[in-house]
């Protein structure tokens, strides 16, 4: 099929249809979910429509947690690539193509078995070979990208170095991605941070953009797994997680990636034992499972916004018999989660 005859029949087919092909579940309200760029099902923990928001003429949609948005081609192509069409490398424009040559006759869904997305977690020795492949950041030139990306966060690097909580996805032509994450993201959301379950066993893989990208969201989860209960932690929250033995000063819960890096080099530089613990989208629902000592002092250092102060109710009503201190998180280097 000639691209401009695909992309015209295409663009004529309802998102709503697009959605129902590629397994996603049409919610009330004219929503859908999950979303297939943050795995996000629900707007909120109050709000259940799904995450994503369908525009009036069936013709566009926006996820309003992760800020996706995009048509109905768009759709695929995130499930896809990880980004809009537009962005795509070739191979995996050809591959959007492909799908909608299946699926379209006339501007017409035919096909009769939905793509579907997975819900757990991705598979645990592609997880570790591409974190194993991903380089330290002592092995970063100087002029790379994600050395500027790290600077103008005002991180300290050499303490961020020796935390070894982030690494920097390959820049090799010959590395084999894996399909949950895809050649297209290596471009950008080249920052990963390893994701640790409750029993503190790594299980997946968080990753940020170097640079803004359009019309996508700042960080990313492994695509079409989920990463509900999942958290970024320092090397003494992996160890206290584990129910290991470990001298601790306290807890800290901090909100996103780059506000976890920031505390988890700070404690490293100021020589501290303190586990620091980063969620993200539906981990602070499962605090209570978490292996904290009941006399550990609990430090949480959420966002100063609304949904920061939601979290930071979370974790308190979750760990009500402990004493726990909320902080102006600039005490232990983050507060800006950009």
């Amino acid at each position: 099929m000639e691209p401009s005859v695909w992309i015209q029949a295409a663009e004529r087919i309802a998102v709503t249809e697009v959605a129902k092909r590629l397994g996603l579940t049409l919610m009330k309200a004219n929503s859908i979910g999950p979303c297939p760029s943050c795995a996000a099902k629900e707007r909120g923990s109050k709000d259940k429509r799904g995450a994503i928001g369908i525009r009036t003429d069936n013709k566009g949609w926006a996820c309003h947690r992760c800020g996706a948005k995009g048509s109905g081609i768009d759709l695929v192509s995130f499930v896809i690539g990880a980004s809009k069409f537009v962005d795509l490398p070739k191979e995996s424009k050809d591959k959007v193509s492909e799908w909608f040559s299946g699926e379209i006759k006339d501007g017409a869904v035919v096909s009769t078995e939905p793509t579907k997305l997975r819900g757990e977690r991705p598979p645990l020795n592609e997880v570790t070979e591409l974190w194993k492949s991903s380089m330290q950041l002592h092995q970063l030139p100087n002029n790379d990208e994600c050395i500027d990306f790290l600077k103008t966060r005002n991180l300290n690097l050499k303490a961020l170095a020796k935390s070894g909580v982030v690494r920097f996805t390959p820049k090799r032509s010959d590395y084999i991605w894996p399909d949950w994450w895809p050649a297209g993201r290596s471009n950008l959301w080249r920052v990963v941070v390893p994701a640790f379950d409750e029993s503190g066993k790594f299980v997946s893989l968080h990753g940020r953009a170097i640079r803004s990208p359009e019309s996508a969201p700042k960080t990313l989860w492994p695509k079409g797994y989920e990463a509900k209960g999942l958290f970024m932690p320092n090397r003494f929250a992996v160890k206290m997680l584990k129910g290991l033995d470990v001298d601790l000063e306290g807890v800290l819960f901090v909100e996103g990636l780059t506000d976890f890096l920031k505390c988890a080099a700070e404690v490293e530089d100021l020589g501290m034992k303190l586990a620091v613990l980063g969620g993200a989208s539906g981990a602070f629902s499962s605090i209570s499972k978490l292996n904290i000592p009941k006399n550990l002092k609990v430090y949480i250092g959420t966002d100063p916004d609304e949904q920061g102060r939601e979290y930071a109710n979370k974790i308190k009503q979750q760990l009500s018999d402990r004493i726990s201190y909320r902080i102006p998180l600039e005490q232990y280097g983050g507060g800006n989660n950009a």
